[in-house]
């Protein structure tokens, strides 16, 4: 027992001195495993601390860093791996790897910032352009401090630390920052410019940066402050300091003005591309052509007494001081041309503001009165006596319509309008189809006579269906830019027929109302009455109280401000059916002056029949002259028509403006065939080839040749 005893207790001794031997430990080595036990702590602490600093990150967080992994730009998630990686291989240090980890969760977090200072700038920049900048910086205020803390604590939500969302001192502060966010916005909005006509979309761009640049490094310097100093005031660990004021105020400059930069290029580049793509502007050419003043006043003089037989001037001593009026009104003419010119760029970009982003615009187009033009409504208001002409400022005044301005809107697609008329059809009970309405709207005569009186009882209100379907996006904005002071017009002329004319009695009726709200607000002075012509009298257009009637206004118009509005028909309605809408309109420029413009709103078809329909009017009215070479070939077939055969051909004309109204209003195709002018003008002396050269097609050959 002792000896078994004593083996094992021998055996027990070897065993353990066995072990002795085979686990010996030197210092070198036990520095070694300590060492490898601290990197992996290390690396293990480094890879929380990255953890955490994802875990902190919202939406926002992640958006920044996928987009900064995406394209290599920035210190991303995958630069701090590869970093981790290289500590792990005993590349860097563990400071250089935590230094890297820490710089990535305060650039993400001042990413989120970034990001929420620049949505809430777009979206006061947007509450203010809805508005027209009314309260700018009141919006700015509340827009800016709503939208900030709103989106910062839905960033917050989305992260996974577990109640942040509602984080109170995270959202006061997130407010504070956001109000001032956009209140700088607001006011630095005004810093960028709009688009320039006749710039190049590259000029623009980088206007815009330049532009962009100053705004946005206010705006970021202004925000950066705020941030470090509601972070002191409510972090009882973060010590005010003023290195750390100028530090985070330097950064968050620099940060601003190159997001700024790159917003306020971008956005000038898309501006001026949709500027250019949507206006078309005509300069005068040969503004510094020699002009022979006396002889353009004889030649008109001499004209009108040709074509006024009745009311010529005989007397030689009236002929000679009515001439030498003409003459000097010539020379005025020249110099209000060179004006208008200069005027143009400016007014287009105003009705480009007030129309822009209007899906049912097709282009607008614009020009300044040339100085034959000028001279021709000069040298008339002269001879009639209609205006005082004795200085330049007065005959300045006397053209109303220095400035064409001419807004083009797009035609109804067929599938629209059949659904339009089939609705209103359904809706009064009448048991007749699109083909129908359309027959009888073209005065043909129906089978079936109950369909026909029925369609007579509805026909006006499924025609103002279609023409508020094409025009009333233009006229909501017509009607804001006028409660807004953009646009100011004194009167509207709704010329055309109760199917061709391109507004409704509502829509006048609305254009009215936003006129008379807008002198009651001293939006504008009322200079003048205002002038309505339209084919109906529009009612209660004198109603004292039009508040009623706008929607969103809730403060009355001032009772001690009188409004007269006068309305009319007589002139609605032209011999020729000429259809279009015009507006006399005032233009308030950079230096002060006010620019008489005329604006024409109508549809892409009528628009280049009438740009030419008036010629056979303008011959046998004086306005073209007997020895215009452009009008040679036609010139003696109008002047000489007579009036029975004139009659016919603007029945014709009439018809040509119904048709190209009809294809506008979806109601007929664009190949539909066009009226013939020898059905018209059978009983005339006129040859085929003669009234070829006088209808639509010829008219437009004619104003398009040089001869």
């Amino acid at each position: 027992m002792d000896r078994l005893s004593t083996n094992f207790d021998v055996s027990n001794d070897v065993n353990l001195n066995t072990q002795t031997v085979q686990n010996p430990k030197t210092d070198d080595e036990q520095t070694i495993f300590e060492q490898d036990n601290a990197e992996k702590q290390n690396l293990d602490d480094l890879k929380n601390q990255f953890e955490t600093a994802q875990d902190e990150q919202g939406f926002l967080g992640k958006l920044w860093n996928g987009f900064k992994n995406l394209t290599g730009l920035g210190l991303s998630s995958n630069d701090v791996q590869d970093k981790l990686e290289q500590y792990e291989n005993g590349e860097i240090t563990y400071d250089e790897a935590a230094s890297v980890i820490a710089e990535y969760k305060t650039k993400q977090d001042g990413a989120a910032d970034l990001i929420a200072n620049t949505v809430t700038g777009l979206a006061v920049a947007g509450v203010s352009v809805a508005t027209g900048g009314a309260g700018a910086v009141l919006i700015g205020l509340g827009v800016g401090a709503g939208a900030k803390a709103g989106l910062k604590t839905v960033d917050r939500a989305t992260n996974n630390i577990e109640g942040d969302a509602l984080d109170s001192k995270q959202i006061l502060k997130d407010g504070i920052t956001g109000a001032v966010d956009g209140v700088t916005s607001a006011i630095t909005a005004g810093m960028v410019s709009v688009p320039t006509a006749g710039a190049t979309v590259m000029t623009t761009a980088k206007q815009g940066l330049v532009q962009g640049a100053k705004a946005g490094a206010i705006t970021g310097a202004a925000t950066g402050a705020t941030q470090y100093t509601t972070d002191c005031a409510f972090d009882n660990d973060k010590e005010f300091t003023l290195s750390g004021l100028l530090a985070t105020t330097a950064q968050n400059t620099i940060t601003g003005g190159v997001f700024g930069g790159i917003t306020g290029g971008v956005g000038g580049a898309i501006s001026q591309n949709n500027f250019n793509n949507t206006v078309t502007i005509s300069h005068n050419n040969g503004l510094q052509k020699e002009i022979d003043n006396a002889l353009q006043a004889k030649r008109y003089l001499d004209n009108f007494n040709d074509n006024n037989k009745d009311i010529a001037i005989t007397s030689a001593q009236e002929y000679s001081n009515i001439l030498n009026k003409l003459e000097a009104h010539s020379a005025s003419a020249q110099s209000l041309a060179s004006k208008f010119d200069s005027q143009i760029d400016e007014a287009s970009e105003q009705i480009y503001q007030a129309f822009k982003n209007n899906k049912s615009i097709s282009t607008i187009t614009t020009r300044p009165k040339g100085q034959n033009s000028a001279f021709s409504k000069l040298a008339k208001k002269e001879i009639e006596g209609s205006a005082n002409l004795a200085t330049m400022d007065n005959c300045y005044d006397a053209i109303g319509d220095a400035l064409g301005l001419r807004i083009q809107m797009n035609s109804l697609d067929s599938n629209t309008s059949s659904k339009i008329v089939e609705k209103m059809l359904k809706k009064n009970n009448i048991n007749a189809s699109f083909d129908d309405f359309v027959k009888y709207i073209s005065g043909e005569e129906l089978q079936n006579k109950e369909v026909e009186n029925a369609l007579a009882n509805v026909s006006k209100d499924i025609i103002n269906s279609l023409k508020q379907k094409q025009s009333q996006e233009v006229v909501d904005q017509l009607v804001k830019g006028i409660k807004k002071g953009k646009v100011n017009i004194t009167e509207i002329n709704n010329y055309g027929s109760e199917l061709t004319s391109y507004f409704t009695d509502a829509q006048i009726q609305q254009i009215a109302d936003a006129y008379k709200y807008a002198v009651s607000k001293g939006v504008f002075e009322n200079d003048d009455v205002f002038k309505i012509v339209n084919d109906n009298p529009v009612l209660d257009i004198n109603d004292t109280d039009v508040t009623d009637r706008i929607d969103n206004i809730t403060s009355k118009s001032n009772s001690d401000t009188k409004v007269e509005v006068k309305q009319k028909t007589k002139g609605a309605q032209k011999e020729s059916g000429y259809a279009s809408t015009q507006a006399n309109t005032k233009h308030k420029l950079k230096d002060g002056t006010i620019a008489n413009g005329e604006l024409q709103i109508r549809g892409t078809k009528v628009n280049e029949f009438a740009e030419v329909e008036h010629i056979p009017y303008d011959i046998r009215s004086g306005k073209i002259f007997k020895d215009d070479p452009k009008y040679a070939d036609i010139y003696e077939l109008i002047s000489n028509m007579k009036n029975a055969d004139y009659d016919s051909y603007n029945q014709y004309l009439g018809d040509v403006y119904k048709t190209l109204r009809m294809q506008e209003l979806g109601l007929l195709p664009d190949s539909a065939v066009l009226p013939n002018i020898e059905n018209y003008m059978s009983n005339s002396s006129l040859n085929d080839e003669a009234l070829k050269m006088i209808d639509m097609n010829g008219l437009i050959k004619i104003a398009k040749s040089g001869h």
